[in-house]
């Protein structure tokens, strides 16, 4: 298990900043930078499947299929949000052992 993820969320940040302000626009930029944050997410825990949020693939399936709405965007961002505490707990867990 690789725990060396930190370029997934600093990747995600940038992504994140230019869809804070587009997001709630008809740029149809949004579409490719939402699914371009799926596919980094999904990467980054197919790499640590155990930092997985809870319930991770039906929630995938809502974002992928509201992605033009500004709730997938929240929902994705909380999935980061979610994996990065988890593979910090984990990392943490690691360490005492």
């Amino acid at each position: 298990m690789s725990l060396s993820n930190q370029h997934y969320f600093e990747e995600w940040e940038i992504i994140r900043e230019v869809l804070l302000g587009i997001i709630k626009s008809k740029d149809m930029k949004k579409l490719e930078l939402m699914r371009k944050g799926i596919n980094l997410l999904v990467t980054m825990l197919d790499e640590v499947t155990e930092a997985a949020p809870l319930n991770y693939e039906e929630r995938i399936k809502f974002i992928e299929s509201n992605i033009e709405r500004h709730v997938a965007f929240v929902q994705l961002n909380e999935l980061f949000k979610e994996s990065k505490k988890k593979i910090a707990r984990i990392r943490a867990q690691n360490k005492s052992e």
